[in-house]
């Protein structure tokens, strides 16, 4: 109790420093509109997203990600969303209605960098539960918390050049938490924020919330899933980029545990099997 009046004070004193919560953009809303129609089906939602050729470059962006592992080329939208299935499709369109509501023609650069980071989280926890079938997990849920579990930072980048500056100076991803620290301000919380405006899973808002959690036992476990895939895929973008991330193995055994459910899994062996 005492953790939600601290998140609840945190927040009221985030809204009053001028962070502003993007709207959802209408075709969105007409998208998940249309999820709550039984009888729509992949050929409904194509005519729908092509209204937009930025949803649908995205669809077909993901389900021609290297880590979905698709043997054939994906041509058509409606076979893009087949593939995809419904309810990632929406995942995706969501994704991506957000990359246009945070979008700051004065920070291209850092906000270019962010929406890649978070893409490629999100490319790659999609590709983790479905190329090697993760149990408790669902395939858009695990696309939506690594789209949105650092998109309290592109907010707090846009309300404030300073907070913004450190993406511009640091070579690799700087630490998110002492950014927070020396801003007074906590860039979880935020994504909380966005993530409950956006009417997501509450699993995934949770997870959003608490994607920095080295003890993930208070959690529940569907939670817990989704948080220790998020800092797995974090973790395997910073070493493939060449970065240092040696605090890794303090956490990784309970990764292992929380996502495989074999705490002395070897690390290799998982990147191999989704790079191959």
């Amino acid at each position: 109790m005492s953790d939600e009046k601290d998140d609840e004070r945190l927040i009221q004193a985030i809204l009053a420093s001028g962070v502003k919560i993007p709207p959802m953009p209408t075709l969105v809303l007409e998208v998940m509109a249309l999820a709550r129609d039984d009888d729509a089906g992949p050929r409904d939602f194509a005519t729908l997203v092509s209204r937009d050729p930025a949803l649908a470059g995205a669809l077909f962006r993901v389900v021609g990600s290297p880590v979905l592992g698709l043997r054939t080329k994906v041509e058509s939208l409606e076979k893009a969303i087949t593939v995809l299935g419904l309810r990632t499709t929406v995942a995706v369109v969501r994704s991506e209605g957000l990359r246009g509501m945070l979008n700051d023609p004065e920070q291209v650069s850092v906000m270019n960098s962010l929406w890649q980071h978070m893409n490629g989280i999100a490319d790659m926890a999609l590709g983790l539960v479905r190329t090697l079938r993760l149990k408790g997990v669902r395939e858009d849920d695990a696309f939506l918390a690594g789209i949105f579990h650092d998109c309290g930072v592109m907010v707090l980048c846009r309300r404030d050049k300073g907070y913004a500056r450190a993406f511009h100076e640091e070579l690799f991803w700087p630490d998110l938490l002492a950014l927070d620290a020396s801003f007074k301000t906590n860039h979880a919380v935020v994504g909380q924020m966005v993530a409950r405006n956006w009417q997501l899973p509450p699993d995934v808002v949770l997870a959003v919330r608490h994607h920095h959690e080295s003890n993930l036992a208070r959690l529940p476990e569907s939670v817990r899933k989704l948080v220790a895939l998020i800092q797995f895929t974090s973790h395997l973008k910073v070493v493939r980029a060449g970065g240092d991330d040696s605090q890794w193995g303090e956490v990784w055994r309970q990764c292992a545990e929380t996502l495989f459910g074999e705490p002395e899994l070897e690390f290799s062996s998982i990147e191999g099997r989704l790079f191959t």
